[in-house]
């Protein structure tokens, strides 16, 4: 059975019953095995057509071990999918939960409120910055040097982390 074209007929007729054992060996029921064998001729019937199958008999026996191991993965998620409300607890919500949103709120009140602290025009540096401005082009409009407006922002920084950190306790609230 080597070589460029195999009979799969005769492969199946040969293989197919001792192809099923082995699967049901590996935990599938009848049925299931029958399903995975028949996957594996056609699988084998696909690769012949793509390029020369040199073990046909090896190459069925690893795809239908393949298959066994696919459909064993695939059981320890859809298990839940036969019952729509199970199914539904164990999706995951991507939402933030309501405790997230109150802490994100808080730290951006403590940000609105660190920043109305600092003068205009460092301000002005920190949203540009953020709004896609390059240090160049934020100095040449402010008339400072692209350094000086790194630094701002730098100060910027490690201000309002500062403040974050001291709000949730870690003790760096020091302002600049």
């Amino acid at each position: 059975m080597t070589g460029a074209t195999i009979d799969i007929a005769a492969l199946f007729r040969l293989h197919h019953k001792e192809l099923q054992g082995y699967l049901c060996r590996r935990g599938a029921s009848p049925e299931l095995a029958a399903d995975l064998t028949q996957e594996a001729f056609l699988r084998l019937l696909r690769a012949q057509a793509e390029a020369s199958v040199k073990n046909a008999q090896a190459y069925l026996f690893r795809t239908a071990a393949n298959l066994s191991v696919d459909w064993a993965r695939r059981q320890r998620y859809l298990p839940a999918a036969q019952d729509s409300d199970a199914a539904l607890a164990i999706v995951a919500d991507d939402a933030p939960s309501a405790e997230r949103l109150v802490i994100s709120r808080q730290e951006i009140a403590i940000i609105e409120s660190a920043l109305n602290e600092v003068p205009a025009a460092v301000r002005f540096v920190f949203f540009a910055r953020l709004d896609g401005m390059t240090f160049a082009a934020i100095g040449k409009r402010l008339g400072i040097s692209p350094n000086t407006a790194f630094s701002q922002i730098t100060r910027v920084m490690v201000l309002l982390q500062r403040c974050i950190d001291h709000a949730r306790g870690n003790g760096y609230g020091e302002k600049i």
